[in-house]
């Protein structure tokens, strides 16, 4: 189902969807849209549907789009949703238990160019998905052991954290620092990554508890971070100025670092489109060489049988031809 509340009609809900018309599994995200209203959103479900809505109106979604890379395909569950204006008013980034990334238009000509990117990668369900505040083709995922950051026009991930003994469980952006984001991991520690200062490790990481993390958010200041327990306890902590304040340069330079990145991962992506054809043309060249070897065998074979052939109706000609008659001894 899909709820709102009004905090100024007490604590029930003021509209709810209809069960008939709403997803069949839960709703796992749902993100406000940009619209002259400010009254429509979307959600998604491991039932495979992305739902439109108009909050003014929750008896059936205003549209819904199905979550197939291709029509004749399995269909994915959806457990996360990003959307940012910037990136395109119709464009949406949805994260599937399959541990894709697809990215949907909404205002596509055909219901076949619908997904208009597909992200693979991670192992298991996408459990955060977030576009950056500041370069919006850019774009951070988190699940199974690892955090990923991706760029719309690639397939592969530009750059990716180590891989962690505890499961990932979510993650964010900082709201002020560009190249500063956070995730939490299933062990209860929350882990603070600093671009800007190195790649390879976390710059800080606090075990906030001894049970699992499973939610993360940050204030729009940066300063303050909230993390929500498997027991449903909420933690919040001030970090320093120097991981909520933007350092000199830091926006230019992480701008540089995820341009260097993405260039390097298309050089690979051509590289490596480069030497699959040229595997697929030594194959064709192979089973080319493979055949002509194959018809002067047979032409050869067939010689063989030809001679043998001729041999054999030399050798019966002369076997069938009559013996010369002996001669009489002469008369003395």
């Amino acid at each position: 189902l899909l709820q709102t509340w009004d905090d100024r009609k007490g604590s029930a809900p003021t509209e709810s969807s209809p069960i008939e018309k709403s997803h069949r599994d839960p709703v796992y995200d749902v993100a406000w849209l940009q619209s002259k209203t400010g009254t429509e959103c979307a959600t998604v479900s491991t039932d495979g549907q992305l739902f439109f809505w108009d909050i003014r109106k929750l008896g059936e979604p205003t549209e819904q789009m199905p979550l197939q890379i291709k029509p004749e395909e399995a269909t994915l569950g959806g457990v996360t949703l990003s959307y940012d204006a910037a990136a395109g008013a119709t464009n949406f980034l949805v994260g599937t238990e399959q541990g894709t990334v697809l990215l949907c238009k909404r205002k596509s000509k055909t219901p076949a160019d619908r997904i208009g990117g597909v992200f693979p990668g991670h192992h298991g369900p996408i459990y955060a998905l977030e576009r950056h505040p500041l370069f919006s083709k850019n774009f951070l995922t988190v699940g199974d052991w690892t955090a990923r950051i991706w760029q719309d026009d690639l397939k592969t991930p530009i750059m990716t954290t180590k891989y962690h003994a505890s499961y990932l469980t979510d993650g964010c952006w900082s709201p002020t620092r560009p190249g500063v984001f956070f995730t939490t991991k299933m062990d209860g520690t929350l882990d603070i990554w600093d671009y800007f200062f190195k790649q390879n490790d976390p710059t800080f990481t606090l075990q906030v508890t001894d049970i699992p993390l499973h939610t993360l958010r940050v204030e729009g200041q940066g300063r303050l971070i909230a993390t929500g327990a498997a027991d449903g306890s909420t933690t919040l902590f001030e970090i320093c100025a120097g991981l909520s304040l933007m350092q000199p340069n830091e926006r230019q330079s992480i701008s540089q670092m995820l341009d260097r990145e993405a260039k390097r991962e298309k050089n690979l992506e051509v590289r490596a489109k480069d030497l699959r054809n040229l595997a697929k043309k030594q194959e064709q060249q192979q089973q080319k060489d493979k055949k002509v070897d194959e018809v002067e065998k047979e032409e050869q074979r067939l010689k063989e049988v030809e001679r043998d052939f001729f041999e054999m109706i030399s050798t019966g000609d002369d076997s069938s031809a009559p013996a010369p008659a002996a001669q009489k001894p002469a008369d003395k």
